[in-house]
């Protein structure tokens, strides 16, 4: 399964949809799909592009909605997919438009992105030095995400909240259902891309196997029906109707904590 995914997103050329997807989508990729340059996007909505009114305006533009931003850089996972022990299921990457910059211009970040995308990364890309200055950045290291699960690692066990906050970033791996970015969530008809099918099956076969082994739990953050995961004692599932909830409750935070002390040498 992890040579398939590899051999899959070797064929990929950032910038575009993946060529399997972009047969699947055909004549209906304009239905489905938002192309618009760094240019484009500064002279139609402003020139500061990190600016958060830059991105209400790109939000509140109806044409916007719902469509995967496919001239961005793909996102389907980052972190250690082969050997995490903590696996994230989400939706898809979201937007703000400063990840035009970050994606299209930081180019130490773009090199994460294509270490990450080669199966390469040995630990949550997002957290790295490199990306400090990235939206993504931004989004991970609140204090109600992984920094809240490096907390309650920390009130476990005897190790400094430094290492043990390395230990999480070198940990944890997120997934996505869609690996394309979108301001609001995809269409359905998204969920079949072959990508996206590619990525279930990941779920299904390797990270459940893994599951199961007791090598790795796994919290369904969002998507929750389209993982459809069997139900395993290392399986953390939040209801689907709190889905939009921002950070980790602490409950969660608390049970991957927990499963990372007790296979903190493994």
């Amino acid at each position: 399964m992890i040579s398939e995914l590899k051999n899959f997103w070797s064929e990929y050329n950032p910038y575009k949809l993946h060529p399997e997807d972009e047969i699947f989508l055909g004549q209906n990729k304009q239905k489905y799909c938002l192309e618009i340059s760094i240019e484009e996007l500064r002279k139609k909505y402003g020139r500061d592009l990190k600016s958060d009114k830059t991105r209400e305006k790109f939000v509140n533009d109806k044409q916007n909605k719902n469509k995967i931003l496919n001239n961005l850089f793909v996102v389907p996972f980052f972190g250690d997919v082969e050997n995490a022990k903590i696996y994230i299921l989400m939706g898809n990457p979201g937007f703000h438009t400063g990840d035009y910059i970050d994606e299209i211009e930081d180019g130490k970040y773009i090199e994460l992105l294509q270490e990450n995308l080669n199966l390469n990364s040995k630990t949550f890309t997002c957290l790295k030095d490199e990306a400090i200055n990235t939206g993504g950045f931004r989004y991970w290291s609140n204090k109600g995400r992984i920094s809240k699960i490096s907390k309650y690692l920390t009130s476990l066990n005897n190790q400094s909240s430094i290492k043990n906050y390395e230990h999480v970033k070198q940990s944890v791996c997120v997934v996505e259902s869609i690996a394309y970015h979108s301001c609001n969530k995809p269409n359905d008809e998204l969920y079949n891309l072959p990508s996206s099918k590619l990525t279930k099956r990941l779920v299904n076969e390797y990270i459940q196997k893994r599951v199961n082994e007791n090598k790795a739990m796994c919290f369904v953050w969002r998507s929750v029906n389209f993982w459809n995961m069997n139900s395993h004692k290392n399986l953390l599932v939040r209801d689907p109707k709190q889905a939009q909830l921002a950070v980790f409750k602490n409950d969660e935070a608390e049970i991957m904590a927990h499963f990372l002390n007790d296979n903190y040498d493994q």
